[in-house]
């Protein structure tokens, strides 16, 4: 690693704020419609027009817009992901990150004393929360095209129903009815998940949500309801320690029929939880704000076997623009 590459890594943060407030400005949306000098652009969003020409400037400079005859317009990355309106809307994990950074702060001491920065309610406890939160991993999916990649790859042909465990807003759940017509599906989650899910899916999916049922099952606590022909969990497990993950597996088995079929998407680590690079830094936001931590298909594959499931497969999404993996199992017929 040169000077260059090492400095960039050290400094991150200021490009991540700077697009972050950018966004939440609503610079980008303002330029949807026509590209606007500093004056129009800082009269649009409210702000100091030396400050917003500095911003958009710096914007320029991350290939976020352009600028001609002092101009600035959007390019083919913002019109793509930073606005609104696109159905690749990138915006609500960004705001969620915003919302969230004041976190980072405490890392230190969360190293030093093993303890999380936050409460580790899943951003339960306020409305506010679990909406920008269950929105950003909505955006962060679709933006990138994993419900449609996952719902690809599985073949669901003689499943009748597939359940989401802590499917949130219901992403991959209306991507794999999508892909298999025939199948009925469930949303497992807690009850202020469901009700942002119930919202989403009610402007956006409408048809699909007439074949999807909202059911509150807290996991750690609650049995699974079955008998299901798949269950899916995305981003799960990462967010629980091995104890917890280990009674996970064996209540999925429960609730799963005879051959059913259950997928792990998640971050799996090489054994040393080194690789993918991704996922080594995410580890520490886990630590953060969880009582989890990303793991390894050799721990994964040791709970799902001590569990009772057979034919334990792992397969790396492409990277990029994917950063995990699946893992499968099935319950023995």
């Amino acid at each position: 690693m040169d000077f260059a590459e090492l400095a960039a890594l050290a400094s991150g943060h200021a490009e991540a704020r700077a697009i972050q407030t950018a966004l939440k400005l609503g610079i980008f949306d303002m330029l949807e419609r026509s590209p606007l000098d500093d004056a129009d652009l800082a009269t649009a969003i409210s702000a100091n027009r030396r400050a917003t020409a500095l911003i958009a400037n710096a914007m320029v400079a991350l290939g976020l817009l352009d600028k001609r005859a002092n101009r600035y317009s959007l390019t083919e990355a913002s019109q793509r992901y930073l606005l609104r309106s696109s159905a690749e809307y990138l915006g609500g994990l960004i705001l969620f990150d915003e919302a969230i950074f004041q976190t980072w702060t405490n890392l230190e001491q969360t190293i030093r004393t093993g303890l999380p920065a936050r409460a580790t309610d899943m951003f339960q406890s306020r409305p506010e929360e679990t909406e920008r939160f269950i929105r950003a991993m909505d955006s962060l999916t679709r933006a990138r095209g994993d419900p449609a990649y996952v719902a690809n790859r599985l073949d669901l042909s003689k499943v009748s129903k597939v359940a989401d465990l802590g499917g949130g807003p219901g992403t991959y759940t209306v991507a794999l009815l999508r892909r298999w017509p025939h199948l009925r599906g469930a949303i497992y989650d807690l009850p202020a998940t469901l009700e942002v899910a119930r919202k989403i899916l009610a402007e956006r999916e409408p048809a699909a949500l007439e074949r999807i049922d909202l059911v509150r099952v807290d996991y750690l606590y609650d049995e699974i309801p079955g008998p299901c022909g798949a269950l899916f969990m995305s981003n799960i497990i990462h967010n629980e320690d091995e104890t917890d993950n280990a009674q996970l597996f064996r209540k999925c088995f429960r609730a799963l029929e005879s051959g059913g079929m259950l997928i792990v998407k998640d971050h799996i680590m090489n054994a040393d939880l080194t690789q993918p690079r991704p996922g080594a830094i995410f580890a520490l936001y886990l630590l953060l704000t969880t009582r989890g931590r990303d793991y390894s298909f050799d721990e994964v594959s040791r709970w799902l076997r001590d569990a009772g499931f057979v034919d334990i497969r792992h397969e790396a999404l492409p990277s990029p623009p994917f950063t995990s993996s699946m893992v499968t199992a099935r319950k023995p017929k």
